[in-house]
């Protein structure tokens, strides 16, 4: 009897060494499954990662000078990244400069990797179109008719007066008195330069040659304007008969 139940205590404990041996050998296997599927997951990462890399591409563009540079890295890009690979980009703009016309590189960094592009700086379309100078005009009106408000009937040049001129233009009619008949000054301020001409009032009607407000000249009918409100210190020329004429400040 007792020989049997030792025989079936050995017989078990062989039987659970088995066990454990077979659950220690397939749990082994199975880790090392698993440990060559993460590696072949982050290896698939990588490639796709390096993929990505070689398709990152840079504009190159113009800009009128003084236009200020975006700050948003997507604008600079040919084609459009991952949110991850764009939060991981630098764009480094410190080589251009947009006051000066020139040609410029930028760069922008990914993972110690840079990419380059180019921005070219031109001059501003209007600044090659800015009016420096002025021509006025000098004309004779009758006693008692009121001066003209509309810039165009002292201004012929440049012609067609802008609205961007005009806003430049001070006047000081202040030294014409409408009221006798003599020849009398006027100035205009515009860039820092005054332009001086000449009013000349005279009891003559048919000498009115003001223009009136849409810059047409009339021997039957006169202008009811004011005088610009917006003066100037007004200045005396040297040549009290000159017309048309220019004085630095």
């Amino acid at each position: 009897m007792d020989k049997k139940i030792r025989l079936v205590v050995v017989s078990s404990f062989a039987l659970l060494g088995t066990l454990c041996i077979s659950c220690g050998c397939l749990y082994s296997k199975l880790d090392d499954e698993q440990a060559q599927t993460v590696a072949i997951v982050v290896s698939q990462k990588l490639q796709a990662n390096q993929k990505q890399e070689v398709a990152l591409k840079l504009k190159n563009f113009e800009l009128e000078t003084n236009t200020p540079l975006s700050i948003k890295i997507a604008d600079y890009l040919e084609e459009a990244v991952s949110e991850e690979i764009l939060a991981n980009l630098k764009l480094d703009t410190s080589n251009v400069d947009v006051t000066k016309v020139g040609t410029y590189k930028y760069q922008i960094y990914y993972k110690k990797k840079a990419f380059e592009g180019t921005i070219k700086i031109i001059e501003n379309v209007a600044n090659t179109n800015q009016i420096d100078t002025i021509m006025l005009k000098s004309f004779t009106i009758k006693k008692g008719t009121a001066l003209s408000t509309n810039p165009a009937d002292y201004i012929s040049e440049p012609n067609p007066l802008t609205d961007e001129v005009k806003a430049l233009l001070k006047f000081d009619l202040s030294g014409v008195d409408i009221t006798k008949p003599g020849q009398y000054q006027y100035t205009v301020t515009f860039n820092n330069s005054i332009y001086t001409a000449n009013i000349t009032v005279t009891e003559d009607q048919e000498n009115n040659i003001l223009s009136t407000d849409d810059n047409k000249s009339t021997d039957d009918k006169t202008t009811t304007p004011t005088t610009p409100s917006d003066t100037t210190t007004p200045t005396t020329p040297d040549n009290s008969t000159q017309t048309d004429t220019t004085q630095k400040s």
